[in-house]
């Protein structure tokens, strides 16, 4: 509204957490966040210690900081309503056609994995309404697990292999999976944009009705594609030194 002042304050909150979100490491030291900021340190550390307290960050056994629990759940409520970037749906419909299963797009949200955006093939497959919430044994679970640096929380020995197992293989996958009364088989891999994962896209179907080295294979390609999408542009001077 005209006139109205700006609280310095709350400019200040979204500058500092502004300034975490885009560093490339996990955690901050409150001299970089500083710097990054040209701020003094005793008032850096105050809006830090401030963001704490109420559990939009983190400090760590370094005394760094990164992200925490009140922010997870505010970039969850945005995915939820519409904050999936449109590279990532049209994706999801050029793999309905391809594979001809269901694409799902999910999220870590606390314990589980929550599908935000589903897309379905024409024909009727397992289930008209499929449930939106996967566990982390989950194709997307072991995804999320394995890529998503929010993941913090104590693993089973299970949920660590195949965290590491999903790392190494670049994707999630299972085989002969009950789910919502069916045998299923689904593979999911992460999209990245830099060090943050954005989430999970699946695809799922009957046990033996589909192809799992192709949907590997798409679903890989369809990742490197959204994340070349999705990468923010280079400078021009940047760009004509790679070329040259």
């Amino acid at each position: 509204m005209a006139g109205t002042p700006t609280l310095q304050t709350v400019v200040k909150t979204i500058d500092v957490l502004e300034a975490l979100s885009q560093e490339d490491t996990e955690s901050v030291s409150l001299a970089r966040v500083a710097e990054v900021l040209q701020w003094s340190r005793a008032a850096t550390h105050q809006y830090l210690a401030s963001l704490v307290r109420t559990g939009w960050l983190e400090q760590d056994a370094d005394r760094r900081y990164r992200l925490g629990y009140g922010a997870t759940l505010f970039a969850d409520a945005v995915a939820q309503k519409g904050g999936t970037p449109p590279v990532i749906l049209r994706t999801m419909e050029e793999l309905v056609e391809v594979l001809q299963e269901p694409i799902s797009f999910a999220i870590l949200h606390g314990d589980e994995a929550l599908i935000v955006e589903r897309r379905e093939p024409r024909r009727p497959l397992i289930h008209r309404n499929p449930e939106r919430h996967l566990d982390l044994a989950s194709a997307s679970g072991q995804v999320l697990l394995g890529f998503d640096p929010r993941a913090r929380q104590e693993l089973s020995s299970e949920l660590a292999e195949l965290a590491e197992e999903a790392r190494r293989k670049g994707y999630g996958e299972i085989h002969n999976h009950e789910w919502m009364g069916d045998e299923v088989e689904a593979v999911a891999v992460p999209i990245m944009r830099g060090q943050r994962c954005l989430g999970a896209l699946s695809v799922i179907a009957p046990a033996g009705r589909m192809s799992i080295p192709e949907a590997v294979s798409e679903l890989v390609s369809a990742r490197a594609r959204v994340e070349e999408a999705l990468s923010p542009p280079q400078p021009q001077a940047e760009a004509s030194a790679r070329r040259a």
